[in-house]
This record gives structure tokens, sequence and C-alpha cells, in this order.
């Protein structure tokens, strides 16, 4: 167990479990409806203005949305307030292989096996989709007490700072795909929460405040 992630766990846990504040992501709305005009009813009247985890985890969770609204609410999510957003997914989804990539990890996360997703999405790439965002849609795909923890670049650098030795012989970056890293912080993540009483995704919300502390001064959910 790593010392000062498990201090962070008590401290959420002294303080309420808080989850993480949504943030409004109405100012970028007009440029995504530009960008996706087919999903634009999706985005308007689906899509909540102040979006969260919860919201989007409720979107991939329904059936009657399809994989390209879940990808969507996830990377609306991801990208926040970054006005190059739209641009980028927009690149990822106009190749031909995208909608049967998404579909088959979106199936493979629903069977509660994110690390053959993280795979299969490493070996089926999706141009500009790369592990960081990658991972935040295996997230929100996989059932929540089995877990798909974030791996982004703020996450990395935490780890890099404060989890050497649980990480030692294995590449920390988030900038590559690399399956054994990811194996390493989900086996890390599940670990401490599976000790600690909550879900992985509440550890990894640990750590990315922290990080976000640490080492950020530009986040949609900064200073809060």
């Amino acid at each position: 167990m790593n010392t000062r992630l498990s201090g962070l766990i008590q401290d959420w846990h002294s303080n309420g479990r808080k989850p993480q504040e949504a943030f409004d992501w109405s100012p970028g709305l007009p440029n995504w409806i530009d960008k996706f005009p087919k999903e634009a009813k999706f985005l308007e009247t689906v899509l909540p203005l102040h979006i969260d985890r919860v919201g989007v985890r409720a979107i991939c969770e329904n059936p009657n949305y399809d994989i390209i609204e879940k990808f969507l609410a996830v990377m609306v999510w991801g990208y926040g307030d970054r006005g190059y957003g739209p641009y980028r997914v927009g690149v990822m989804l106009s190749q031909p292989h995208a909608r049967k990539v998404l579909s088959k990890v979106f199936q493979i996360s629903q069977n509660g096996e994110p690390k053959d997703a993280y795979l299969f999405l490493m070996e089926n790439r999706i141009r500009i989709l790369g592990p960081s965002f990658g991972s935040k849609f295996l997230s929100f795909c996989t059932p929540r007490e089995v877990g798909a923890p974030i791996y982004d670049s703020l996450i990395s650098f935490w780890v890099k700072a404060f989890a050497q030795k649980e990480f030692l012989g294995v590449p920390t970056s988030s900038e590559n795909w690399n399956l054994k890293t990811y194996t390493r912080y989900w086996d890390w993540v599940k670990e401490h929460s599976d000790q600690m009483d909550c879900f992985p995704d509440e550890v990894e919300l640990a750590l990315f405040r922290d990080a976000e502390r640490q080492f950020s001064k530009n986040s949609s959910w900064a200073s809060k």
C-alpha cells in the first residue's frame, strides 16, 4: 500500500466521499454541434450542460445510446473547455474502422475485461486516440466494481513522483501505449480500492485531485 495514496483516500472518506464536481461545457456546444451535426440532438438535449462522471457513466451504461454517442459523451467530458476537442474527435471518428473498434472495446469492457480492452485498442489504433483518452473511454464502459481507472498525464506525473517503488521496472509515461504499464496501474489501484472500501475510480479520483494540486494550474476542475 502506498502511504500517500492511503492517506488521500482516508481524507476523502473523512470529508464525506465527495464526487468530482461537474463543469459547464456549454460554451463549446456550438463547436461540437458544428463538427457532429448528426448527433446534434444528443448533444443538445441528452448530454448535461453541467457534465460529471455520473452523467457520463449513465449514458455509457444505457443501451438506448449509440456507440458514437457514448464515445462523444466521454470525449466532451475529457476535453472539457479545450477548444481543439471537437476537431481531434472529428479526426478519430472520420476513420472507417473507428465505429467497429469502439464497439468491440465497449463489448470487452462491459464483459469486465479492461486489460483485454486496452490491448485490443492498442492493437487496433484509432489515429489521435492515445492511451490517455483511450483509458477514459475504457473507464466509463467497464462495470464500476471491476474498474478501469484513467491513466493520463497528471496521474503519470503523480506515479513518477510518489510511487516509484511500486512501478519499478515499468514505464510510467501516459504518452505511449503499454499494456505492462496499464496492467501494473490497474492492479495497484485495485489493491487500494479493495483494502480501503471504495471503487477503483474513486482511488483514481483521489490521485487526480492530488496530482492536480501538485502539477496543474490549468484544469476544468482547478481550485474545486
